[in-house]
C-alpha cells in the first residue's frame, strides 16, 4: 500500500486473508515520469538561472498530491533519466566510489519509485557507470531486451512482479500482483557502439515482450505493465523498430504501456491520426497508454479500475491524464519544489554551477570572447552561427586529426544540427548566449548531448540523400496559398535538421519531402535540395569527402539513408563538446557571423509562410524575417519568412 509521504511509514497492519468476491473492484493510480534527463532541480544550467517550468523535485510535489488522493498507487520511471544536463555530466565525471550511492539514486529512492526502465541515454556513459547507478537502487531497474551477446541471457533484470496490497471499494484489503517489464530501442548498439560493442546485444522490443508476458502471467501476474522507452508509431512493422510502443498493445495480456523517448505527450494531439487511438480515455487498441513528456515538466497518471471476475483481476475502466508543472498560458508555476528532496542534491548542484561558470581558456586575456550575442532563434529557417560554430570546431578538429593519415588529402566537411530550437521542448528551449567572455555553460548551451565525434567517408551521392532527409524539417508549401502556411514540420525533431558546412545549397520547399521522418523513401521523384556546390563548382555524385559528425548519426541515429558504421574513418573518444571547448580556446575571439551557405526557396504566390520560434527574437534584426505576433496559448512568437 502506498502512503502520501515519500518515506514509507512504519504502519501496523492486521494481515487478513483477501476476501475475493465476484465484481469486487480496486481503483488504482499509476503515476509515471519519463525522459527526465537529469532535470532534477528547477534550474537551467545552460542559462545559469532558476526556472519555473520543470524539475523532478516539482513533479515530486504533484506525486504527493496524487498519492494523497488515492493510496492505491504505483510510481514508475520510463528511462533517459541519468543524462542530459551539465549536472548529469558532472555526476558521470565524479561517479560513486566503493559502496557509495549515486545522488541520482538518493533522489529516486527518496521519491519511492516502484520500478524504472532503462532508456537509450542510460548507456551514454558506459556500462560500468550505469551499473554503479543501478547498484544503489532500492527498486527494480528493468530492461528485458539487452542481453549477453554469447548466451543471450538478460544483461539486466528483465521484469519484476510486484506484490502490492490495495484497499478495494468496500474497504477490504486485496493483494494484487503487477508484472512490470522494461524495454529499450535496439538502436542503442549503434548510438553507443563505442560503449556497448561486444559487451551486450539488443533484441527487438515487441518480440521480447511476446516472450516474457506469458512468463509473467504464468508466475501469477494479475496485470502486466510495460515500461517501453519508445515512441508510438503505427507504421508497417518491419522488426527492430526504434518506436515500437504501439505494437505492444497488440500483445495479449498487456494492460498498460508507459511510453517515452519521443519527448511528446500521450494523450495529446500529436497522436490524433494513429490507428486504434482513443484520446478521450488514453488508450491504444484498448490498452492503457501514457507518454509523460520530458525534462520533469509533466507527471503522467493512469486511473485504472481492476475488477475481480471469474477468479481473475481484469482491467476495466481507464483514464489517462497529464499534469503539467507550469501553466504556459497564465505563465505561472503550478507546483513548488520539494525542499527536502532538493537538499539531497545541494552539494552536487553547487559544484555543477561552479564548473559551468568557469571561463573558457582562463581569465583575462587568455579567455575566449564572443563579440555579439549568439542565439538559435532562427536556426531552422536561415543559416545560423549557433550551428556554424559547431561545424567550425568539428572541421578544425578533423583537419588536425587526419594529418599524416591516408585520408589527409580528402576535402573536409562537417555536419551539425540546431539542438536547442524549440520544437517539442517549448518556446524557452533555445541557445541564447550573451556577448562577452565565454563560460563552460555556454558550450553546453550550444551542444546539449554527450556525443563523441566521428569522422565518416561520404560521396556526393551520399550527401544528396543526407540533405534530402534533413529537409524533412519543412512542410510542403503551396504556390497557391490563400492564407498562412506553416513552414516547420513539428513532427520532425530539430536535432535531425543537419546542416552541412563546406558546401552551398538551396532547399526548395515547394517540393514534397523525399523521406518520411523514420527514413523511409516516400516520394522517389521529389528533390528538395538544389545546386549543391563545393568551392563554387557543382558537386558530383562521385566526389569523396571526409565529414565530421557525432556517434549518434554515424551509427544510424535518425535513420538517415546511406549512413552507417561502414563509412566510419575514425570513431574518436573525444566528446563534441570538448572539441568545441578546445576550438574556442584556440580561436579566442568569436564573431558570430553565419556564411549563409544554405537558403530556403519559397514558391511564388505562396502567401504568408510562417514559423514559430522564441518571442525574444522579435527585437532581433534578421534579414528576410518579420515578427507577426505571440501566441498566448503556446508562448511561441509567430514570424513570417519573406521570399
Amino acid at each position: 500500500m502506498k502512503y502520501p509521504s515519500f518515506q514509507r511509514s512504519l504502519v501496523v497492519v492486521f494481515l487478513l486473508i483477501p476476501f475475493f468476491v465476484f465484481g469486487q473492484s480496486v481503483e488504482l493510480s499509476i503515476l509515471a515520469t519519463s525522459d527526465v534527463h537529469t532535470h532534477y532541480l528547477p534550474y537551467d544550467y545552460f542559462t545559469d538561472n532558476p526556472v519555473e517550468t520543470d524539475g523532478l523535485v516539482k513533479v515530486a510535489t504533484a506525486i504527493q498530491q496524487e498519492r494523497a488522493k488515492n493510496p492505491n498507487n504505483l510510481l514508475f520511471d520510463d528511462g533517459d533519466n541519468i543524462q542530459g544536463t551539465p549536472l548529469g555530466d558532472y555526476l558521470a565525471k565524479n561517479p560513486p566510489q566503493g559502496k557509495d550511492i549515486s545522488p541520482i539514486m538518493r533522489l529516486l529512492n527518496a521519491m519511492d519509485y516502484d520500478a524504472m526502465s532503462l532508456g537509450n541515454h542510460e548507456f551514454n556513459f558506459g556500462l560500468e557507470y550505469l551499473n554503479k547507478i543501478i547498484g544503489g537502487s532500492r527498486f527494480p531497474v528493468l530492461c528485458a531486451n539487452v542481453v549477453n551477446p554469447q548466451t543471450k541471457a538478460p544483461a539486466f533484470t528483465p521484469y519484476t512482479i510486484l506484490n502490492r496490497s490495495f484497499v478495494d471499494t468496500t474497504g477490504a484489503m486485496q493483494t494484487i500482483k503487477i508484472g512490470v517489464m522494461g524495454l529499450v530501442p535496439p538502436q542503442i548498439l549503434a548510438w553507443d557502439g563505442a560503449n556497448l560493442k561486444g559487451k551486450v546485444d539488443a533484441l527487438d522490443g515487441p518480440e521480447t515482450a511476446r516472450k516474457y508476458v506469458p512468463e509473467m502471467k504464468a508466475k501469477g501476474a494479475d496485470i502486466v505493465v510495460i515500461l517501453a522507452h519508445s515512441g508510438i508509431d503505427d507504421s508497417l512493422r518491419r522488426g527492430r523498430e526504434e518506436n515500437f510502443a504501439w505494437y505492444l498493445t497488440e500483445i495479449p495480456d498487456v494492460d498498460v504501456v508507459i511510453s517515452g523517448h519521443a519527448h511528446l505527450k500521450f494523450p495529446g494531439p500529436a497522436y490524433t491520426n494513429i490507428k486504434g487511438v482513443n484520446l478521450a480515455n488514453g488508450t491504444v487498441n484498448g490498452v492503457s497508454m501514457l507518454m509523460p513528456s520530458c525534462f520533469g515538466d509533466t507527471l503522467g497518471v493512469i486511473n485504472l479500475t481492476l475488477t475481480y471476475e471469474n477468479g481473475k483481476w481484469r482491467r476495466g475502466a481507464t483514464a489517462s491524464k497529464l499534469i503539467p508543472m507550469y501553466d504556459t498560458a497564465a505563465r505561472k508555476s503550478l507546483f513548488a519544489a520539494d525542499e527536502t528532496l532538493s537538499a539531497l542534491l545541494a552539494e552536487e548542484h553547487k559544484a555543477t554551477v561552479a564548473y559551468i561558470r568557469s571561463p573558457v581558456g582562463g581569465n583575462g586575456a587568455n579567455g575566449a570572447v564572443l563579440t555579439a550575442p549568439l542565439t538559435s532563434f532562427f536556426a531552422l529557417v536561415k543559416d545560423d552561427y549557433s550551428v556554424q560554430i559547431i561545424n567550425e570546431a568539428q572541421t578544425w578538429y578533423t583537419k588536425e586529426t587526419l594529418k599524416n593519415t591516408p585520408y589527409a588529402e580528402l576535402p573536409v566537411l562537417s555536419v551539425a544540427a540546431p539542438f536547442k530550437a524549440g520544437g517539442r521542448q517549448g518556446p524557452a528551449y533555445y541557445t541564447n548566449v550573451p556577448a562577452g567572455p565565454l563560460a563552460v555553460k555556454n558550450i553546453a548551451d550550444l551542444y546539449v548531448y554527450s556525443n563523441t565525434i566521428v569522422i565518416v567517408k561520404v560521396t556526393g551521392a551520399d550527401i544528396k540523400e543526407w540533405l534530402e532527409m534533413s529537409a524533412g524539417q519543412f512542410n510542403q508549401i503551396s504556390s497557391s496559398g490563400r492564407g498562412e502556411q506553416l513552414l516547420i514540420n513539428d513532427a520532425f525533431p530539430t536535432y535531425n535538421f543537419d546542416v552541412i558546412d563546406g558546401l552551398t545549397y538551396t532547399i526548395d520547399v515547394s517540393q514534397a519531402s523525399r523521406y518520411r521522418t523514420n527514413g523511409e523513401l516516400q516520394n522517389p521523384g521529389s528533390r528538395r535540395i538544389l545546386d549543391i556546390r563545393y568551392q563554387g563548382r557543382p558537386m558530383q555524385d562521385t566526389d569523396v569527402f571526409a565529414m565530421a559528425t557525432n556517434n549518434y548519426r554515424a551509427y544510424g541515429g535518425g535513420n538517415f539513408p546511406g549512413v552507417g558504421p561502414s563509412q566510419i574513418i575514425l570513431a574518436s573518444p573525444d566528446e563534441n563538446r570538448q572539441v568545441i571547448l578546445k576550438y574556442l580556446e584556440y580561436a579566442k575571439r568569436i564573431e558570430p557571423r553565419a556564411d549563409d551557405n544554405w537558403k530556403i526557396r519559397l514558391p511564388s504566390g505562396s502567401g504568408p509562410v510562417i514559423f514559430n520560434t522564441s518571442p525574444l527574437g522579435k527585437d532581433t534584426q534578421v534579414p528576410g524575417v518579420r515578427y507577426l505576433r505571440t501566441d498566448n496559448t503556446t508562448g511561441y512568437g509567430v514570424y513570417q519568412l519573406l521570399p
